[in-house]
């Protein structure tokens, strides 16, 4: 492996600066890189998603990969029937300098309401907070994939759980099945 360095007199361009450093840009910008300035391994800050992604394929072809951190997942399905918010799933992690710094929880799940006429709420509690740091909702009958994002950046080290609470319409049925919780 040759390690791209910046040498004694080298002109600086735009193509040697960003061989030889992180880029950082929107999704568009990234995307828009030349061809020829795309390498295996480089890694870039992706502002629209706010990941730092690494290339995993050179050349023509855009393939990256966010650099986050599992800390838990469950598959189990849960269901939850009513207009009550009610814990569905709890996960946990661990903060710490030594391990996962933690500045952001990007949480993946799962879900479906039993009537379209409703809207399914997901709601996100972190530490037995009763409000929510995040509510994913849909109105679909069939499972749909929701995303969103928590700010953790000023929670102290140690131990964590984040419990997930259901509710839906009166009579009416929230389901989560996949739930992922990655971290940066």
């Amino acid at each position: 492996m040759t390690l791209l360095k910046w040498t004694d007199g080298e002109t600086i361009t735009e193509r040697s600066s960003n061989n030889k450093s992180i880029r950082k840009g929107t999704e568009a910008e990234i995307a828009a890189i030349l061809t020829a300035d795309r390498e295996l391994g480089d890694v870039v800050f992706n502002s629209t998603v706010g990941f730092i992604q690494v290339q995993t394929a050179g050349g023509a072809s855009d393939k990256r990969g966010n650099l986050n951190i599992l800390l838990d997942a469950n598959s189990t399905l849960a269901a939850h029937v009513g207009n009550t918010p009610t814990e569905m799933k709890t996960l946990n992690y661990v903060k710490d300098a030594a391990g996962f710094k933690g500045n952001t929880l990007s949480i993946i799940a799962r879900i479906k309401s039993s009537n379209a006429g409703t809207t399914a709420h997901f709601r996100v509690r972190l530490d037995g907070a009763g409000s929510d740091s995040l509510d994913l909702t849909t109105t679909s009958v069939t499972e749909v994939i929701l995303t969103g994002t928590i700010d953790i950046s000023a929670i102290a080290d140690g131990y964590h759980t984040i419990e997930f609470f259901g509710d839906d319409g009166v009579g009416d049925t929230i389901t989560n099945t996949n739930l992922e919780v990655w971290g940066i």
